[in-house]
């Protein structure tokens, strides 16, 4: 995974992909009538017994990192609190087989809709938006050119230790959007949102706002768009 960050003295767009979010139609009318929406977390996912919808890899990161200066050998599980969106970038049938409803939303932007959710995530401090990549080895080896921090780069033992965990939380999340080969016909896209304090299976929000971003999946012809919902 690569992120992007661009300061571009010439006109250039960066397409994101419009994204189907399947739910069962009691959420779905819950989200477009009052904006509420319930948001999983990676613990969610790793204790979910669903073959489609749980995976005891979420969340797990196993990532040799090699730096002009040394190597770094990572094995763990994430725990910093964070809550994520799944939404597909394929809408058809089959999917709707798979997810056992036609029902969903699509959302037509996400940095827009992922702007709304942060502010109502308390202690939010940053998050991260992507297509997924499968494979059937999920770790991760790769050479950057950033050195690895020192220890005698800092004053004190506490001073390391926070550069050190910050350096491993970058560098290994690619990790994140790693989901074996076995699922690569869900096409996922997924957003997720870091925050501050104890990770819980989900959250739930009402963020209204966030509408003006997605329209409904018409039950009636599920491969057809209602119009874009009002966010009065």
């Amino acid at each position: 995974m690569n992120e992007i960050s661009t300061h571009f003295a010439r006109p250039w767009g960066i397409r994101t992909p419009n994204l189907t979010r399947y739910m069962e139609k009691q959420y779905v009318d819950e989200f477009f009538t009052l904006g509420k929406l319930r948001i999983p977390s990676f613990k969610r996912f790793r204790n979910n017994p669903d073959e489609e919808f749980g995976d005891p890899f979420e969340g797990r990161v196993s990532a040799k990192i090699s730096t002009p200066n040394g190597s770094l050998a990572i094995g763990a599980i994430n725990g910093q609190e964070a809550y994520v969106l799944c939404a597909t970038t394929v809408q058809s049938q089959s999917l709707e087989a798979k997810f056992r409803t036609e029902y969903g939303i699509r959302i037509l932007d996400s940095l827009g809709f992922a702007s709304c959710i942060s502010s109502h995530i308390a202690g939010f401090v940053g998050g991260l938006e992507g297509l997924c990549s499968y494979r059937d080895d999920v770790s991760i080896n790769k050479f950057i050119t950033e050195p690895f921090p020192s220890p005698d780069r800092f004053p004190n033992p506490e001073e390391w230790e926070k550069e050190h965990d910050k350096f491993v939380s970058v560098q290994s999340r690619d990790a994140l959007f790693i989901k074996r080969s076995i699922f690569s016909h869900q096409a996922e896209y997924r957003l997720i949102w870091f925050a501050r304090g104890t990770e819980k299976e989900y959250i739930k929000i009402i963020c209204p706002e966030a509408r003006r971003y997605c329209q409904k999946i018409d039950s009636n012809n599920p491969m057809q768009l209602t119009a874009k919902a009002s966010t009065d």
